[in-house]
């Protein structure tokens, strides 16, 4: 037993050697391309060096997050516009929303030049790759599921399916580039196909939101009805007004004015935990297409 401890205990530096050594094919070249890569970054040590090695593409990208991340801060800015108004929202408020469901679009623009300045100016980078793939997050997932909120997705299932939708699109970005390198390429060195449908498709989302807001088919296109909590001592109109013991009334404020297909009640009552809107079953399956492994779409 003794005589074949020695074997057993093969030094860490031994395996790493033995493991590029014997590393062959495909997966190894990789691996060896992908350190060679990385070196750039592990050698400066200066002051501000992850901003010095940004390229112009990667720049490019930043601007798609700083997209997205203006379409949530809209959201919320027309949310304090709206909040317990009993009229319609103001011209400024739907201005706002329109503008939530812009940036977005303007993000993909971005989205898009990043690749062909990159492809122009030599070729991207892992750091590249890494941020494209946040911004995207930021621009096609978490913006689209905020609007979603914002213009009435707010049951808890909806909330559920919402968040569905956005961990789909996690999930499908990172596999993204954990299968990048391996996947097959065309002429140009690009992918030939993505595995489930790209995250920027959730645009398809974005501008039937912006038709819904056009038509006033969304929650709150007609204000906030308000009811008292305290029936007797404080009228719905007063409550709305102080906002004092009131709350939005929502099953008046959907028979005013709801999403495309109003809502649906699965189990228990309506405003329960059993209600979700319709719309939020596209969300589930839009989730669903992203993670899919077996759907191919060929890359325009």
């Amino acid at each position: 037993m003794s005589s074949t401890t020695p074997q057993l205990r093969k030094p860490t530096s031994d395996l790493a050697s033995s493991s590029t050594v014997t590393g062959t094919g495909k997966g190894a070249s990789v691996l060896e391309e992908k350190e060679k890569l990385l070196r750039q970054y592990n050698n400066d040590d200066g002051h501000f060096s992850l901003v010095r090695n940004f390229r112009l593409a990667d720049l490019i990208t930043v601007s798609n997050a700083v997209c997205g991340t203006l379409s949530i801060f809209c959201c919320i800015h027309y949310a304090s516009l709206t909040a317990n108004i009993p009229t319609a929202p103001s011209a400024e408020a739907i201005r706002t929303l329109y503008l939530a469901h812009l940036f977005p679009i303007l993000g993909f623009g971005f989205d898009a030049l990043d690749g062909r300045v990159a492809r122009m100016t030599g070729g991207g980078s892992l750091l590249g790759q890494e941020l494209d793939s946040l911004a995207d997050l930021i621009s096609f997932g978490v913006a689209p599921a905020t609007l979603a909120y914002t213009l009435g997705l707010r049951l808890p299932l909806d909330i559920i399916s919402l968040l569905f939708f956005a961990s789909c699109g996690l999930a499908r970005l990172a596999r993204f580039n954990a299968t990048v390198a391996l996947m097959p390429k065309g002429g140009s060195g690009s992918v030939r196909y993505f595995t489930g449908i790209p995250i920027p498709s959730s645009l398809g989302l974005t501008a039937f939101m912006a038709w819904c807001v056009k038509m006033g088919k969304f929650a709150g296109a007609q204000g906030w009805v308000m009811k008292a909590v305290k029936k007797g001592i404080l009228h719905a109109a007063a409550a709305a007004a102080t906002h004092l013991g009131a709350e939005v009334d929502w099953p008046a404020v959907r028979s005013q004015g709801d999403l495309p297909g109003g809502t649906v009640l699965l189990f228990g009552q309506h405003g329960g935990f059993g209600e979700m809107h319709l719309l939020s079953l596209v969300f589930i399956a839009w989730g669903a297409a992203m993670v899919s492994k077996t759907m191919k779409v060929p890359k325009l």
